[in-house]
């Protein structure tokens, strides 16, 4: 009898087992084909990413559920609702891209620090960790992966528990799918590498929306202690008891926790390069460089970066932010909060945008103080050609905004240039304080009293151009005045003998600028594009129009020099002087960045 009830019960617990194994089994969010990521799986993760760079969305839910444009498209695409901000973007595409293969994915469920805010602490450390095999359904892992914030990625980069790990500067590491972390509380994605060095960018923001904006300064260099800078995912393996086993840094062919944390870099024979320099030129073919391309391509950069903001500040007005009363004080750290501000709000937006305009005005100083360095008179007509090129450009990179009362209003590169540091970051105003508005052009502007003078407390802060996180940012914080951003003016003054050439540093020098009277924009009312919603703003921006080089140059000649540099040799006529341009032109397009 006690044999009989004794396999009773071994056979009760063995039912119970299988069946605890199956339901785990199929409470799992996917069955593993795989219990790890090939080099073959990590290609098509990588032309997934780079297929969601080259497409037209600026959201990603679109982009999935375009069978043309989503490489992984399948059916199950049309119910999931994948809505990223900065720090989840990363970790939902790499998800979604391990549930399509069916690969193990796993990630940090919870962090500790010393600090306060996870997002600016210091040493955060995992100390949860989750994976496919605890979840129901795909969607019910994407939904708690949004949970994740950009503390996860500020983890010291030596450790060995992160999902990812810090890597040399190679074009085998930094591809497609490969993270920036900015230890300023932004995260980003590699969308697609340039022969010439370029990175394209992938981000999203609070407000759900993707942008794709280009490598550079505005993307903030970290150290060791905050893991800082591009890192990859750390190869993982599943265990058949559904346990995840990570691999250590010391057995990663690419991982390196000196390269990219150095004072100084050197690379192909350069020396004394800054951290966004050495980048580029680990990256790039080592082809020669058109200054005038350079030129052109970094204005498209910059009206990108414009168009990714227009699209922001039209969707605050859209939500009726603007029509709501002020709340009457900012938050305690207008760069990192929650709420209404976090998801509206444009300030750690505006300051890359401002430092991308520092940038363009340094990197385009370096280039003519470079060709100087040989021939100061080509110098003075490669400038002089940038001049008329930055003219055309600027009202062909032009954007529209719809003010209050409806009517479309046009400004051109130059325009937003002039009015950098006076666009408004505050939610609560006005589409036309959000875009600087002086003058006649705002005059449809419908600010009380109380968001008028919000907007004048605030201009200390428009003047800044550093982002800082677990502070207070009080309406003090910031400079009296602005650095100076206006490169045209800059080139023209080089022409002149104004100005003189600049020494490439390997840290950037902001110059600040003494007040001025700001100018006074015009406001221009224009039908609505036949075919367009009213505010349309093209998503795409133009391919760079490389301008040609004018031989008959805005003042028919090269303004005369100025004592503060050595006078030039005076050319015996106009005619000599343009087929000496042309020759010039013709040894500007062989330069080397070299």
């Amino acid at each position: 009898m006690r044999t009989v009830e004794f396999k009773n019960i071994v056979l009760f617990f063995t039912l119970f087992l299988l069946f605890f194994a199956a339901s785990k089994a199929d409470a799992s969010a996917w069955k593993l084909a795989k219990n790890f990521w090939t080099e073959e799986d990590e290609k098509l993760y990588e032309h997934f990413v780079e297929s969601l760079c080259d497409s037209k969305y600026s959201n990603l839910n679109k982009f999935i559920r375009d069978p043309k444009a989503n490489p992984l498209y399948g059916e199950d695409d049309k119910t999931f609702d994948l809505k990223p901000d900065c720090a989840d973007l990363p970790y939902l595409v790499r998800a979604y891209v391990a549930y399509k293969l069916r690969l193990p994915f796993s990630f940090t469920s919870a962090i500790r620090g010393k600090g306060g805010d996870q997002r600016y602490s210091k040493e955060n450390r995992p100390t949860a960790f989750k994976n496919q095999s605890q979840y129901k359904s795909a969607q019910s892992l994407f939904y708690n992966v949004l949970l994740i914030n950009s503390g996860y990625f500020r983890i010291p980069a030596d450790s060995d528990l992160s999902d990812h790990y810090p890597v040399k500067i190679t074009k085998k590491s930094i591809v497609p799918g490969t993270i920036y972390y900015d230890p300023n509380g932004h995260v980003a994605l590699v969308g697609k590498v340039a022969e010439n060095g370029r990175i394209r960018m992938i981000d999203a923001h609070p407000d759900k929306t993707i942008s794709k904006p280009w490598f550079g300064t505005k993307f903030n260099k970290g150290s060791k202690d905050n893991g800082g800078g591009f890192k990859r995912w750390r190869p993982i393996r599943a265990l058949s008891d559904d346990q995840i086993v990570t691999t250590k840094n010391h057995n990663i062919y690419d991982y390196s926790n000196t390269d990219q944390y150095k004072k100084s870099y050197a690379v192909k024979g350069r020396k004394n390069l800054n951290y966004h320099e050495y980048v580029r030129e680990s990256l790039s073919d080592n082809r020669k460089s058109d200054p005038l391309k350079e030129f052109a391509f970094m204005m498209q950069e910059l009206y990108e970066d414009i168009v990714y903001r227009s699209v922001a500040v039209e969707l605050a007005v859209k939500r009726g932010i603007s029509k709501m009363p002020h709340p009457g004080a900012l938050p305690y750290n207008i760069y990192g909060t929650d709420g209404i501000w976090e998801e509206y709000s444009t300030p750690s937006r505006d300051a890359r945008l401002k430092v991308a305009f520092q940038e363009f005005y340094y990197n385009t100083q370096v280039i003519i103080s470079n060709i100087a360095k040989t021939n100061y008179e080509q110098a003075r007509k490669v400038a002089w050609a940038m001049v008329a090129q930055y003219d055309d450009l600027s009202s062909h990179y032009a954007i529209y905004y719809q003010n209050s009362l409806g009517k479309q209003v046009l400004l051109s590169f130059d325009e937003v240039l002039k009015r950098l540091f006076a666009l408004s970051f505050d939610p609560y105003h006005s589409v036309e304080l959000r875009w600087g508005a002086r003058g006649e052009e705002l005059q449809s502007a419908r600010d009380d009293e109380t968001k008028l003078r919000f907007y004048n407390l605030e201009q200390r802060l428009r003047n800044n151009t550093e982002r800082v996180y677990g502070r207070s940012t009080p309406l003090s914080f910031g400079p009296d005045a602005p650095p100076e951003v206006n490169i045209r003016n800059w080139l023209v003054a080089f022409v002149k003998g104004e100005a003189l050439p600049v020494e490439p540093a390997v840290q950037q020098v902001v110059v600040q600028r003494a007040n001025s009277a700001p100018i006074e924009p015009a406001v221009v009312s224009l039908p609505a594009k036949q075919g367009a919603e009213p505010g349309f703003i093209p998503m795409q921006a133009p391919e760079p129009v490389v301008a040609p080089v004018q031989l008959e140059l805005p003042g028919s000649e090269l303004p005369e020099t100025k004592t503060l540099v050595a006078s030039f040799e005076k050319q015996e006529s106009w005619i000599s002087a343009i087929e000496e341009l042309a020759r010039a032109i013709r040894d500007v397009n062989n330069y080397s960045r070299e």
